[in-house]
């Protein structure tokens, strides 16, 4: 038989799983917080992709955590210590809070204590994980340390060390993994609030990244993030991960995923759009990247402004534009989904070699209030230097694969409760 597969569940903060869960919140209160963590996610990113050659901008920017990105709950050390981690696929870091704290955020769980943990062991400064990943040292030149720091002042700074970590699977077991290198910050600062015990960085390195070390593959399958019972999100990492469906180019640079989309459908309307208009330059500007921290789709003027126009010639003849939102301009109209949009068509992403995102009513719009909903694409940040972003509302009802060797991105549209089903008969 088989090993269990190494299947973590996604817990959206919205989610009743989740320690962030209101009962008492409104599924417009949710709506509203969502867009401010996309706003604060593309703000942080246009830090990051205003300097990617600097190591320190990989890193996810601490603040990230409002409204949108899933969380894990996994263990570490010997006996497992429980974490509470931000999954987010622009960072290659894996690291959580540890004592002794010289400077730490708040958080609910107990801090990890190293010293409490027969299988942890800090990397020495002369080995070759910390020559080949941070060649940071200590004082005393006798451990391997890292030092990620950000633009806003935040930060997390430690020793890099190797460490057991136990997943929960989705199948209610656990599995202990030894983890080559792992951050263990002692001083920490950001706006966390209260929960959070660190960050689980699923992009690649090739000596430094949790998903190095696992096999260089992961897949993410998203179901309804609107609906606080879903409980079948998950990630799935190494050899078992889901790299089904129809595959495009995926491409590494700056600690991101990048994709090559070529073009755009509403219905049979291939939309008037420059392949070449998403394309990123050799210095890295533009270019698509798949993001597991906004729930907004940002993309660049050349293809958003097509995109607009087609949605608004099918609907201005019957409904009446309305003005949402304040740091972004939306395109809105007074209505429900449910009623207004029964016959609208489906978009579809065109990618590199046939791999296409198919967006039904649920991925393309939402329901800001009670009369009124938004399309969930937006028009990039200028500061993005034309950067365009899949984000997370995009990406519900679909199975993305992560195929690193290979590099190849799989997409597969499916309910992510159907895959476990499979999974539980592939055994």
């Amino acid at each position: 038989m088989k090993p269990p597969r190494l299947a973590v569940t996604l817990i959206h903060p919205d989610s009743i799983h989740s320690p962030y869960y209101n009962p008492n919140a409104t599924a417009y209160d949710l709506v509203e917080c969502a867009i401010d963590g996309s706003i604060a996610r593309i703000r942080s990113l246009s830090k990051r992709v205003a300097a990617p050659d600097d190591y320190a901008f990989r890193a996810s920017l601490i603040a990230d955590n409002k409204g949108v990105g899933f969380l894990v709950k996994i263990s570490i050390g010997t006996p497992p210590a429980p974490q509470l981690l931000l999954v987010d696929t622009g960072s290659d870091l894996f690291w959580f809070q540890c004592q002794p704290c010289v400077s730490c955020f708040k958080q609910s769980l107990p801090v990890f204590d190293p010293a409490k943990s027969s299988s942890y062991s800090n990397i020495r400064c002369n080995s070759n994980t910390c020559v080949l990943s941070t060649g940071q040292c200590d004082r005393d030149k006798e451990y391997c340390t890292y030092n990620y720091t950000y633009v806003d002042g935040s930060g997390t700074r430690g020793n890099l060390a190797s460490e057991n970590v136990t997943f929960e699977t989705s199948d209610e077991g656990t599995m202990v993994i030894p983890i080559a290198a792992v951050g263990c910050g002692h001083e920490n600062s950001g706006s966390i609030d209260g929960q959070l015990t660190g960050i689980l960085g699923l992009g690649y390195h090739p000596h430094l990244s949790l998903i190095q070390q696992v096999g260089s593959k992961f897949s993410i399958c998203l179901g309804d993030i609107h609906d606080p019972q879903y409980q079948y999100n998950q990630l799935v990492l190494g050899d078992d991960s889901v790299l089904e469906g129809n595959s495009t180019a995926l491409d590494m640079y700056g600690g991101h995923y990048y994709v090559n989309l070529q073009g755009i459908s509403v219905g049979e309307t291939r939309l008037k759009i420059d392949p070449e208009a998403f394309k990123r330059t050799p210095s890295g500007r533009g270019g698509v990247v798949l993001d597991s921290g906004s729930g907004l789709t940002w993309l660049k003027g050349d293809g958003y402004v097509p995109l607009q126009n087609e949605v608004g010639r099918l609907l201005d003849p019957r409904l009446r534009r309305a003005k949402y939102g304040r740091d972004v301009e939306f395109l809105c109209y007074l209505g429900t989904m449910q009623k207004d949009l029964q016959q609208f068509p489906v978009v579809t992403f065109h990618f590199e070699d046939g791999a296409e995102l198919v967006l039904d009513i649920d991925n393309m719009f939402f329901q800001v209030k009670p009369n009124m909903f938004c399309m969930t694409v937006v028009q990039s940040d200028l500061r993005l230097q034309g950067l365009s972003l899949v984000g997370v509302m995009a990406q519900q009802y679909h199975n993305i694969g992560y195929d690193i060797p290979q590099k190849k991105l799989f997409i597969q549209r499916i309910d992510c409760d159907l895959l476990d089903q499979e999974s539980a008969f592939s055994r």
